[in-house]
């Protein structure tokens, strides 16, 4: 997500040493480099999850107490009693 270039914020948390010590790790594992780039990219994070919440809520809002379609080509899931048995390892 790139937003257009602006005016700009800092935005700033305490946190303990713990979770300082497994975000080093973490970016570490996602190629990220320093606190300003950790911060940024879970802040991007928190909002694409926002932007996903809303969307799927919207869709509870407009279908209601009616399940929402499937897209084309995927057919519903089966439940556990009509599953055949192939007989092929799992």
């Amino acid at each position: 997500m790139t937003l257009s270039p602006g005016p700009t914020e800092v935005w700033q948390a305490r946190i303990d040493s713990d979770l300082a010590a497994a975000l080093r790790e973490d970016s570490a594992v996602l190629g990220l480099k320093g606190r300003t780039e950790i911060v940024r990219t879970a802040l991007e994070l928190l909002h694409q999850r926002a932007a996903e919440e809303r969307m799927a809520r919207s869709v509870e809002d407009f279908y209601g107490d009616q399940p929402a379609p499937l897209p084309i080509g995927v057919r519903p899931a089966l439940r556990r009693d009509e599953v055949v048995d192939t007989g092929a390892p799992s």
